[in-house]
């Protein structure tokens, strides 16, 4: 009976916690960040030094708790950081000190006795000369700064992950330990706003560069989730486009931060500036309309059951949108293929590229794929909404199937949603494609026209050439063009549809939907299945 009471004293205990932990993410209760840290500059394009403008001057803060802190300013409109070399040597005067007033103070005395010292900051407050590139050049130096003027002295020989700042004459005037986050913004004034140009790009926010093992200086740009915002719509979609549609993007951009927001964390930073996160070009690209359809959406997401969801967007669906599972692996509620006439007659909507077996074969290798010279390709899965799920790859050592996004990677392909024609002779699947009669309208079907016949009002005829047959449905007639009649043989053409992953949002979809009167939200939905703006 004792066991009994144990058993369901846990049992409920667990429950308990498994309620809590679920509530604590649960749209109602999660607290959206006010800051977010973008990496500019990090891994193989980190710097070891960087230059930082800005027209009114500097403001230097720490960043702790998603907030800034304010230390002081600094009055130059040039800096740059590097960051300091392990061997170096410094030497510190005096003791610790609690605040910047202090240590202010102290380096003003210090000039007065001609001594070219700067503050260091590395949770406390110290005053710093150097750097000496030996220990012995650091303590003679020491001796003599203690014999003139009193102050107690120490060298300094383990500073790892310091940063120099230095002015425009490459003098040092600041040191920081990289661990405490320091950051350098414009000082705020009423005629514009304060951004920092970091080597020919503007930015609003704060600018720091951190010391991580085995890298040189990581950049990171942090500041308002709104604010990032801004300088990722026009990367990401045409400000010209409809703003029911840029506020659509501004949802799916703010959600996909959010969702993302810990994916750089090995890095100390959410998420990148490039297209591995979404495009973020700061406030170099801000205009007036996408900026208006990020604050006229501020704080809305997408949610499912109450939950921020995954908000895949992608340029154009080609007219059918796909399931996350049929190019991911999770299948995700929410990312469901959806018909997507929206998207038709646009850019990328249809494409088509020629390959020969040399360019497949070179694509291949340079994949590390060895079938030997190419003799065909066939698509052999597709998914329910037409993407390509297995395209095997046939050749002379062997075959290698390609899945999902694959084939589109290897063959550098706008998406995987695309049939192929083949001009091999050696293939088996050679069929010419023709449009058959289907009602009034023309339905694309392969079909092989090698020793076919067509029935006419004056008797039945072999087909003598592909190369161009018209054919009539009763209104009108239509030409259909062989187009690898006159391509040489060994020729591959892959015919295509849409321009991305598939999933979510098609951003053309969406500049149609807005065009034709839609609303940011109705557009959302219509993309996302059984979710809520909100």
């Amino acid at each position: 009976m004792q066991n009994t009471k144990s058993i369901v004293t846990i049992t409920l205990i667990m429950f308990t916690v498994i309620m809590s932990t679920s509530s604590i993410f649960s749209y109602e209760k999660l607290e959206l960040p006010n800051n977010i840290k973008i990496g500019l500059f990090f891994d193989k394009t980190a710097k070891s030094t960087l230059s930082l403008e800005s027209k009114t001057g500097f403001k230097v803060s720490t960043f702790y708790k998603d907030k800034f802190n304010e230390m002081f300013d600094l009055d130059q409109n040039k800096i740059s950081l590097e960051k300091n070399k392990s061997d170096s040597y410094y030497i510190q005067i005096g003791s610790d000190l609690a605040d910047y007033s202090q240590a202010d103070d102290f380096l003003r005395k210090l000039d007065r006795h001609n001594i070219n010292g700067y503050l260091s900051f590395d949770d406390n407050w110290k005053v710093f000369v150097g750097p000496f590139l030996s220990e012995l050049n650091a303590n003679k130096e020491s001796e003599e700064i203690n014999s003139d003027s009193d102050y107690k002295t120490k060298v300094v020989d383990e500073y790892d992950n310091g940063v120099h700042v230095l002015n425009e004459k490459g003098n040092i005037i600041f040191m920081y330990n990289s661990n405490n986050e320091v950051y350098f913004s414009g000082q705020d004034t009423k005629e514009e706003v304060s951004v920092v140009n970091v080597e020919g790009t503007y930015y609003r926010g704060g600018i720091t560069a951190k010391r991580l093992s085995n890298s040189d200086m990581t950049v990171i740009n942090t500041l308002p989730l709104e604010e990032y915002l801004y300088g990722v719509i026009p990367g990401e979609m045409p400000v010209s486009w409809p703003i029911e549609a840029l506020k659509a993007q501004a949802v799916a951009a703010r959600g996909f931060a959010l969702s993302n927001f810990n994916k750089y964390e090995e890095f100390d930073f959410n998420l990148c500036n490039t297209v591995n996160s979404q495009v973020y070009k700061g406030y170099s690209v801000e205009k007036s309309n996408s900026n208006r359809a990020v604050d006229e959406t501020k704080g809305k997401v997408v949610t499912y059951r109450g939950k921020i969801i995954e908000h895949y967007y992608h340029s154009n669906s080609g007219g059918q949108t796909e399931n996350s599972e049929n190019v991911w692996s999770t299948p995700l509620p929410y990312i469901k293929g959806v018909t997507d006439e929206f998207s038709l007659d646009s850019p990328h909507s249809t494409w088509s590229v020629v390959f020969t077996a040399d360019e497949i074969k070179s694509a291949l290798e340079k994949h590390n794929i060895d079938i030997g010279d190419v003799l065909g390709i066939e698509v052999t899965s597709l998914s329910n909404n037409g993407r390509v799920l297995s395209l095997t790859m046939y050749g002379t050592k062997g075959e290698e199937v390609l899945e999902k996004q694959k084939s589109r990677t290897v063959l550098g392909l706008k998406s995987n949603y695309f049939s192929v024609d083949s001009n091999n002779a050696n293939n088996s699947n050679n069929d010419s494609e023709i449009s058959a009669v289907s009602g009034n309208s023309y339905e694309v079907k392969s079909i092989n026209l090698k020793d076919k016949y067509i029935i006419t009002a004056d008797g039945m005829y072999e087909i003598e050439s592909s190369n161009e047959i018209s054919i009539f449905n009763g209104e009108e007639y239509k030409t259909i063009k062989e187009e690898s009649a006159n391509l040489p043989a060994d020729t591959f053409i892959i015919n295509g549809k849409g321009y991305g992953h598939g999933l979510g949002m098609s951003q053309y979809g969406a500049k149609k939907m807005a065009q034709l009167g839609y609303k940011y939200d109705e557009i959302l939905k219509h993309y996302y299945t059984d979710v809520e703006v909100e």
